[in-house]
């Protein structure tokens, strides 16, 4: 017997005739409403009472920051980019420096450069990570 299927109710399918049926190109962590009705030759049955249900984040895969190699002097910024794949993972990043007092760097990925040095820049998902080296030099005379 053939259903049709409603997604927050608008008709996405009709005529399935198996008992699952795979919706596609769902946005993560989004609330969706889905009900069913039963095909009976020309007429459709009311439709069922909508199941709620909240879709999931994908799992990380990758992270990418760049530049890879920052050359700073003393006062200067730089605004890290950054990539989290697939497009469907949570977004959401941390950065750290290991050593604030050469370079520091802000939720959102903004480096500054404070002192004379190398850092490594860490970019942090829940669980992947990369890094991004920064060199801080002084300013030439004249700067």
């Amino acid at each position: 017997m053939p259903y049709n299927i409603y997604q927050d109710g608008e008709l996405i399918a009709e005529g399935i005739e198996e008992k699952e049926y795979i919706v596609e190109g769902l946005t993560p962590n989004t609330e969706y409403s889905f009900s069913v009705s039963e095909v009976i030759g020309e007429n459709e049955s009311e439709q069922s009472d909508p199941v709620t249900i909240t879709t999931i984040y994908s799992d990380v895969e990758s992270v990418a920051v760049s530049p890879k190699t920052n050359n700073l002097i003393v006062g200067a910024t730089r605004q890290l980019n950054v990539t989290v794949e697939p497009s469907t993972a949570k977004q959401d990043v941390t950065y750290s420096s290991t050593n604030n007092e050469i370079a520091t760097v802000d939720t959102n990925g903004l480096v500054t450069a404070i002192s004379v040095g190398q850092v490594t820049i860490t970019v942090t998902t829940e669980n992947e990570t990369d890094t991004s080296i920064v060199n801080v030099t002084e300013p030439e005379e004249g700067d």
